[in-house]
């Protein structure tokens, strides 16, 4: 679109520009506008189907604005407006607005206002501080070559961090600040293009924005892109369909530190035509497939030194952490703190620790420091280390002891295992030792019987059956085993029954009392 198209008269006036390619139209369009926006509307569209944007937020006053909505493939990006309006920039992204905001690198490259300014007010900010960039181009800005050059192109415009596809200017003038791809000379049958990564890195995948056009995507079939002198991809005609390319890397994957591309073959136009070259690795801090994987805050040094494949720390362990990424905590036992930052094994364990690695509680404590102390487990078994409860035996518990961490006492009058008995009758109030179900017996039973489960024999009561019923009891066996107490014979005295009466008579003539047994 031409800098400064107006429309001046107060119409309905629509706008449209052209997207050549079917360029894929993603979340979000980033318009610069010449007077205040005023019921400024966006919409992609094809020949069938159209999508209305919804207005995001203006940035920096009225200047800027973005409208969000998506994905969509569109060849038609219309602005319109009930009022006149100056148009003096737009921009599509094929990231969403979240991705693009996430990493720093997206807003350096493109120097555009909407980025994260720690300078600017916050309500002036549409990209929040950056929070989960994890992998960063290695390939930008580095030292990079090529073999000859079309015109005025440089090796260094395709690590500029410029991704647009367009050769030249349209006029395809030498001026090269309209240049972003860089093009081999036409003679050179046997073209390179190299960059210098610093150093050695392991290359899952390479991003390759190709030139536009139908020139652009034949111009890709054949090359071959190394990492050294190790493989990554030869590139067929398939592969080269979208302008933004993603190269993933055979296996084994390839390590290096040049990053090679060529091209060979006797072919029309031989040439490498590309606009730019990313390699994406692992910010220090982050490894793995995806850079998902976080460094152990075990490594030594800073959190950051690992390694970005495997995340083996570089500088070894912390005291406290072992195995290559040091992720794994010494056991709590050990002394110190430290362990062998191979296995993780330590001795002597400190006092209720057990294990190689000192990392258990012994058989008598639980919880996270092994300084609970565990109940009356049955049989003496281990309590569970988190929480102390006892293995789910029939019964859990040993004798005299209940409830989950079998640390309960009997309540009186029960005993045994689990508590699960009662005291015998015979015991004194009811109660007896909580393990062994022993007590001392009530008057009326034989303390012989260490349960007191036994009364009495027919002619004895008291304590320990100590005493004889009395001799003048009606029945000898009905002596209360308790009391001793009996319903009496004539000429014995109640109510033990053990002793004779006086019977008295009075003489009515000689007024004699005679007393006898």
């Amino acid at each position: 679109m031409a800098r400064g198209v107006e429309a001046s008269c107060r119409c309905y006036l629509f706008l449209s520009l052209m997207l050549w390619h079917g360029c894929i139209f993603r979340q979000f369009v980033e318009g610069s506008f010449g007077t205040p926006l005023e019921d400024i509307t966006v919409t992609a569209s094809t020949n069938k189907n159209e999508l209305s944007l919804t207005k995001h937020a203006e940035v920096n006053g009225q200047i800027v604005a973005l409208w969000t909505g998506g994905p969509f493939t569109t060849t038609w990006i219309r602005i319109e407006s009930t009022n006149s309006f100056s148009l003096c920039l737009i921009k599509v992204y094929d990231v969403t607005l979240r991705e693009y905001c996430e990493c720093d690198d997206a807003c350096h490259r493109n120097a555009d206002v909407i980025c994260h300014d720690p300078h600017q007010s916050p309500e002036l900010q549409t990209c929040s501080d950056p929070q989960n960039c994890r992998q960063v181009n290695v390939a930008l800005n580095k030292t990079a070559k090529m073999s000859s050059s079309y015109r005025k192109s440089e090796a260094s415009y395709a690590v500029n961090g410029i991704t647009g596809t367009t050769f030249s200017a349209p006029d395809y003038t030498n001026d090269s600040t309209q240049w972003n791809c860089i093009h081999t000379g036409d003679t050179d049958w046997s073209p390179y293009w190299q960059v210098d990564l610093g150093k050695e890195y392991t290359v899952d995948s390479v991003i390759i924005y190709r030139r536009g056009g139908g020139p652009g995507k034949a111009r890709m079939v054949g090359v071959t892109v190394t990492v050294d002198d190790n493989l990554c991809k030869t590139i067929s005609y398939a592969d080269a369909t979208d302008e933004k390319m993603s190269v993933i890397c055979s296996n084994p994957t390839p390590r290096g530190r040049f990053l090679n591309i060529t091209r060979r073959g006797n072919l029309y136009d031989p040439y490498i035509n590309l606009c730019e070259v990313q390699v994406w690795v692992c910010k220090p801090g982050y490894y793995g497939f995806g850079c998902t994987s976080k460094c152990s805050e075990g490594c030594s040094g800073e959190m950051t030194d690992c390694d970005i494949d495997n995340g083996f720390c570089t500088n070894g362990c912390d005291d406290g952490w072992y195995t290559a990424t040091c992720s794994q905590e010494c056991g709590g036992g050990c002394t110190g703190g430290r362990c062998n930052q191979t296995d993780g094994q330590c001795s002597p364990c400190l006092p209720n620790w057990t294990g190689d690695k000192c990392d258990q509680c012994d058989a008598q404590h639980y919880g996270d420091d092994c300084s609970k102390a565990c109940g009356h487990c049955r049989d003496q078994n281990r309590c569970d280390r988190r929480d102390g409860s006892c293995p789910n035996d029939n019964p859990r518990c040993q004798p005299g002891y209940t409830g989950l961490h079998c640390n309960e006492s009997c309540s009186p009058g029960r005993y045994g295992p689990d508590c699960r008995q009662s005291c015998s009758e015979g015991c004194r109030s009811a109660a007896c030792d909580g393990t062994t179900g022993h007590c001392k017996c009530r008057h009326g039973w034989q303390e012989s019987d260490p349960f007191c489960t036994k009364k009495c024999d027919s002619e004895t009561y008291g304590t320990n059956c100590s005493r004889e019923c009395g001799v003048g009891c009606q029945n000898i066996n009905s002596c209360d085993r308790t009391t001793g107490h009996c319903s009496c014979r004539i000429g014995y005295q109640p109510p033990l029954c053990d002793k004779g009466v006086y019977l008295s008579i009075l003489d009515k003539r000689t007024s004699f009392f005679c007393c006898f047994l």
